[in-house]
Formats: C-alpha cells, structure tokens, sequence
C-alpha cells in the first residue's frame, strides 16, 4: 500500500512539472487556475491585461477563455515584457477616460493594448487593460 502511494505522488508531480514546463520561455510569474475563475478575474487579481493573459498563453487558452480547468497554471508575463500595472474596466470608463485617470497618452493605452481598435468601441466592463507607461509592444506567446 505504501509503494502504490508513493506511486500516486510521483505521478501527480509528474503531471504538475508537465503543466509547469508548457509555460513560455522567461515566464516570470504564474498562477494557478481556481474553481469559477475566467481570464478577467485572473487578469484583475493578479494585476495582468486580459490581452496579456491571452497572448502569453496562446497555446492553452482558446480566444474565448473557455477552456480554463481547475489546478492549471498559466504565465502571467514575460521577463522585460510584463505589464502588471492595470485598470479593470469599469461601466462608464473610456479608453480616454482611463488614459487621463492613470496619467498616460491615450497612444501608450493603446500600443500597451493592442486587441483595442482605436476608436476604443471594443473594450466591456471586467476586461483589464495595461495602464503602464512603459510600452509593452513585443510580448511573445509560447
């Protein structure tokens, strides 16, 4: 009984490093998907653009954030290319309206955010956007 144990734990820890070791090259943080959890929410806890989550993980999460499942880890930025300073969209809020708020040119919100069209006609309420002032334009998906 011992030996099948045992057994069971480096199975399960094999499967932990195999998710693990599917992250982009130079992740630099991760996180663990929770039960009920959706990109936005993800994004607004850990303080990562709903594109930044996206792109870094193109090869796991589907365009529609669909197919997130319970205990896998997903990367959160890219070492030199990670935005982690964010505004979650709020009902009301404009792409110019959040520039001014965060003190950044509306062309920095937008370069950091890419998936926006210029008229800022796409965003919704939860999505969350990178409001650095640094541009993020390079970040790679694995």
């Amino acid at each position: 009984m011992h030996a099948s144990f045992f057994a069971a734990r480096l199975v399960a820890l094999a499967a932990i490093a195999s998710v693990v070791s599917g992250l982009p090259a130079g992740c630099d943080r991760n996180a663990t998907v929770q039960s009920g959890d959706t990109c936005d929410a993800i994004s607004a806890r850990h303080n990562v653009s709903t594109y930044q989550l996206a792109t870094v993980n193109s090869g796991i999460i589907d365009p529609s954030c669909d197919n997130l499942f319970i205990g896998e880890v997903l990367c959160l930025g890219i070492s030199d290319q990670d935005c982690n300073v964010t505004h979650v969209m709020q009902a009301g809020d404009t792409c110019h309206s959040v520039a001014n708020a965060t003190g950044i040119p509306i062309n920095t919100l937008l370069t950091n955010n890419p998936n926006v069209n210029t008229i800022c006609t796409n965003v919704y309420a939860g999505e969350v956007l990178c409001t650095a002032s640094q541009i993020y334009v390079n970040i790679k998906s694995n």
